[in-house]
């Protein structure tokens, strides 16, 4: 099945904010709709969690997002949940500098 979104290669830094407690990851691929999240922590499908977004110029995005798949001992697929309009125009527009198409 065809992904619904491009994605993008592109390692960012993230801190984790789930029901096990707070912990420092890093995404590799980012879409506008979701990213892959490199963990060897596993977590459920389905489980939602906050998650704070590291910007290149050191700014830190508060996001929510959702586990909709996992890849055990590698990491997990999140798509993203609730996000504002900002959230959105942020997240295009590191798409779209880092050569990518939202």
């Amino acid at each position: 099945m065809p992904r619904e979104q491009n994605r993008i290669q592109i390692p960012m830094e993230i801190l984790l904010d789930s029901a096990s407690g707070k912990r420092e990851a890093r995404i590799s691929d980012l879409s506008i709709g979701g990213c892959f999240v490199d963990s060897i922590a596993s977590f459920p499908e389905g489980e939602r969690m906050q998650f704070e977004l590291r910007l290149p110029d050191s700014t830190v995005e508060k996001m929510t997002g959702e586990v909709s798949y996992v890849i055990e001992g590698n990491g997990f697929g999140m798509k993203f949940v609730g996000l504002s309009e900002k959230q959105t125009a942020l997240i295009s527009w590191i798409i779209t500098e880092n050569g990518g198409t939202p």
